[in-house]
């Protein structure tokens, strides 16, 4: 991908590394440091970005690994970001902490503004009460788009086309709606959250009581309503079709900067803490808690209530039902187990669940212990001879 216009190295590290601390200032952290390092000719052109798996001469790539080093060497590219410890002996390289978000914000500069023009309001949207919706600068919104009234949308938001936003709904600043996004009553969104297409903020929680009435062979399920909100902190990306449901009473909670991928379901009253990051269809019924930089990998499932503190790694398609506590430990299986255990488990039950098998298949031709123990060990005899 091409740079237009071109950069030297120099310049290059320069503007990513400004941009970088400035995104650490604005997730909270301005004195974090981000410091790039030159390493060989400064004033190299950079005209491209471009993959190891795919260079261009005259780019940019990064390499985080030697094997991909080698390829970048013996490539191409012009110059090189790699992490500290490595060292690129035929071409100029820069050093950062984090070489795959230096070439992604490096990316950016590749492709073209969608923004549009400030205030953009096409006649097919539709305000429920312009006088009751607050509309701050620079706010982009598409066509075919509903706005409730009692609405409040923050500087530069934008909001793509066929975007639902009910009554009182607030969006922060730098907030970004993809097409087909759904946002219900009560719903608070903080600053630069984004929220992919097909999803669905602040809708009904799943909750009804059973009322069996035996004499007609019938259990009525009898709606609970579900009259509180979702309350999303800062810097929160929310991938596509995510169902976050409003809360029976209070507020479903999102912590600031907790990222959520494609296809989760988060239920009723959940409370997520900050920087979190839960991966594809996981699921959370009701009440679930969440702490602090809490990972739950793909499929993972927590029932009402489940509880999960600080730090802690719930591993793919784990099932946690009680309380997981807090610190950097990885749980996995179902029930939920520190997954050194769950693993120890496994390989027991794939080593001796073919033996145990066997036993009984011969317990029930054998006439005495002594012939059980004679076809059991033949058994045994004949698969050490097999396997030699």
């Amino acid at each position: 991908m091409r740079l237009d216009p071109p950069y030297t190295l120099a310049e290059a590290a320069d503007r990513a590394g400004r941009i970088i601390r400035e995104r650490l200032a604005l997730l909270g952290s301005p004195d974090l440091a981000f410091d790039l390092e030159v390493h060989g000719d400064p004033e190299t052109r950079i005209s491209a970005i471009s993959p190891v798996e795919a260079p261009e001469a005259g780019a940019l790539t990064f390499a985080v690994k030697p094997a991909f080093l080698s390829q970048a060497e013996n490539g191409p590219a012009a110059a090189v970001v790699v992490p500290p410890g490595l060292t690129v002996r035929s071409k100029p390289y820069i050093v950062a902490p984090e070489p795959r978000l230096v070439f992604t914000v490096m990316l950016e500069w590749t492709q073209a503004s969608d923004r549009g023009p400030a205030a953009a309001f096409p006649a097919n949207v539709r305000f429920k009460d312009p006088s009751r919706t607050h509309l701050g600068r620079d706010v982009v919104i598409g066509d075919f788009t509903y706005i409730g009234a009692d609405t409040r949308i923050g500087d530069g938001c934008r909001i793509y086309p066929h975007v639902f936003i009910d009554d009182d709904v607030e969006l922060g600043e730098g907030a970004i709606l993809y097409p087909h996004v759904a946002v219900f009553r009560k719903s608070r969104l903080g600053r630069r959250v984004r929220i992919h297409s097909g999803s669905v903020i602040g809708d009904d929680g799943f909750g009804y009581n059973q009322i069996p009435d035996t004499a007609r062979g019938r259990l009525y399920h009898v709606k609970n309503e579900h009259v509180g909100g979702v309350w999303i902190g800062d810097d929160v990306e929310i991938g596509t079709l995510v169902c976050v449901d409003r809360g029976l009473v209070g507020d479903t909670v999102i912590g600031s900067g907790t990222k959520v991928d494609n296809l989760v379901q988060i239920a009723h009253n959940c409370q997520v803490g900050r920087d979190a990051v839960i991966v594809a269809q996981v699921g959370m019924a009701g009440h679930t808690r969440l702490g602090d930089r809490v990972f739950a990998l793909g499929q993972a499932g927590f029932t009402t209530g489940a509880a999960v503190g600080d730090d802690a790694i719930i591993g793919g398609q784990a099932g946690v039902s009680g309380e997981i506590p807090a610190g950097r430990a990885v749980w996995s299986g179902t029930p939920a187990q520190k997954a050194d255990d769950d693993f120890r488990q496994l390989a027991l039950i794939r080593r001796e669940l073919p033996r145990v098998r066997e036993f009984f298949r011969l317990l029930g031709r054998a006439d005495s212990f002594q012939s059980l123990q004679q076809m059991f060990k033949a058994v045994r005899n004949r698969g050490k001879e097999d396997k030699a």
